[in-house]
Parts: C-alpha cells; sequence; structure tokens
C-alpha cells in the first residue's frame, strides 16, 4: 500500500520534510526545536535547488547541522559541494561509499533484474569519476550506526548495504524512515514498491530491509516513489 505523502506525522513535533527534485528527493528532518539535518543532496546542480526549498519551508540553510549521504551515487551526493558551502554542515557517509570524496569516484552500479540489465545499457561501469565531490572531504565516516541526538533529531543512521557497499538509512522515533534506494517505486518514481534496478548484494539488500523493519517503522520514505508502509515493504522479503 502507497502511503498519501505527508509532511509531519500526527502527534510529534519533529517533521520529515520531503524536497522533490524531479526523478529522486532529498529530506529535511525538523527537529523538536527545529533542529536541521539534511538527508542527501540531489544530482549536481541541486545544491541551490535545496536551499531554496528550506527556505520555502520556513528554515534557513545555514542551521543545518548535518547532511547525511544515503550512498555516493551521482544523483544523491551531487549537489553535496554546493550545499556544503551554503551550510557549513557537518557531511555524513559510509565508510564503504566514501571513495566519492577519497578516490574520486563513484561507488559501483550492478544491474538487477530485467529492468536494471536494460538500464545498465545506458550507465557506463567504466566513467564512475564523482568530479561533483571534488574539493570537499566527508566530517564522519560511519562504520554501522550513529545516534542523532547529538544533532537534536530522535534516531539514528545505520548502515543498510545491499544497493551499494556503503548505504545508510535514517530511522526516526516518529516512525519514520528514510532508505535512500534500499527500495523505490516499481517505475522508478510510481508504482509499489520494489527492490532497486541496481544491487551489489541481493541478499545483502533483503538483509537491510529486515534491520529497518525491526525498528518497527510507520512510514517509509525511499528516495524515489513512495512513500510506502511496511507491509508494502515486508512483501519484497
Amino acid at each position: 500500500m502507497r502511503l498519501k505523502e505527508k509532511v509531519a506525522l500526527k502527534g510529534m513535533t519533529m517533521k520529515v520534510l520531503p524536497i522533490g527534485l524531479r526523478i529522486v528527493k532529498s529530506f529535511l528532518i525538523v527537529g523538536d526545536n527545529d533542529e536541521l539535518v539534511l538527508v542527501d543532496a540531489g544530482n549536481p546542480g541541486d545544491g541551490d535547488k535545496i536551499a531554496a526549498s528550506v527556505r520555502e519551508m520556513g528554515y534557513r540553510p545555514e542551521d543545518v547541522s548535518l547532511i547525511v549521504l544515503t550512498h555516493g551515487h551521482r544523483d544523491h551526493a551531487g549537489g553535496i559541494k554546493r550545499l556544503k558551502s551554503l551550510t557549513g554542515a557537518e557531511v555524513l557517509i559510509h565508510r564503504e561509499d566514501a571513495s566519492v570524496f577519497q578516490d574520486g569516484l563513484e561507488p559501483p552500479v550492478k544491474p538487477r533484474g530485467a529492468k536494471g540489465k536494460f538500464l545498465g545499457l545506458f550507465v557506463s561501469q567504466n566513467d564512475r569519476k564523482a568530479d561533483y565531490a571534488a574539493g570537499i572531504e566527508s566530517d564522519c565516516l560511519l562504520d554501522d550506526r550513529l545516534n542523532l541526538k547529538a544533532f537534536g533529531i530522535e534516531g539514528e543512521v545505520i548502515h543498510t548495504p545491499g544497493h551499494t557497499p556503503g548505504s545508510l538509512s535514517v530511522v526516526l522515533e516518529d516512525g519514520t524512515a528514510i532508505v535512500g534506494d534500499l527500495v523505490m517505486g516499481e517505475f522508478l518514481v510510481v508504482g509499489r514498491a520494489a527492490l532497486p534496478f541496481f544491487a551489489t548484494d541481493p541478499d545483502e539488500l533483503k538483509a537491510s530491509i529486515d534491520r529497518v523493519l525491526s525498528y518497527g517503522p510507520k512510514t517509509i520514505y525511499p528516495s524515489h516513489g513512495g512513500p510506502y508502509d511496511p507491509e508494502a515493504i515486508r512483501r519484497l522479503r
């Protein structure tokens, strides 16, 4: 079942505000006292659009204290250089995907299923240059999990590999989970929940779905499509 997208859960002062960027989304998490954490940076060129959306929502980009990159692919980390400049925020990425900063290379793309193999025909496996991250460094390299209390947010960032070796998800105590490309729409931005078109390790992917579900989320936000309820995700197992 696909849930109607909403910007806040009733009865909670913490908010999750999706930022639409054509075929991908970023998310602004707002804490009880208006603390701000941003999840993902969109494609190259999206940094200013994300900052403008933050302002339209009534907040200041310079008040963002942390930017969580769910993984290092271009459509999730492409705007990080500009956003780092605009916000001054710390940048968090998993150690396994930190090649975007350390080596200037995107994480690998491995097609999964018929749709992935078809789309893989248009994705170069050789040109993985992460020029969009040139000149900046991550402030924190995650291994397994990070409690977000230090940033004013009730929740954790957890390692959920499978789409890429270093993929991350954010699970919040209000019942929200932001999962990057752990799942997506059946037709990318529309349709029922489906496994991603690309996965470096399908077994790890399903184990990561189990890890997110173990937190008991009520609303699950992927970066493409959704949001979904947990039953829609559970059937993918």
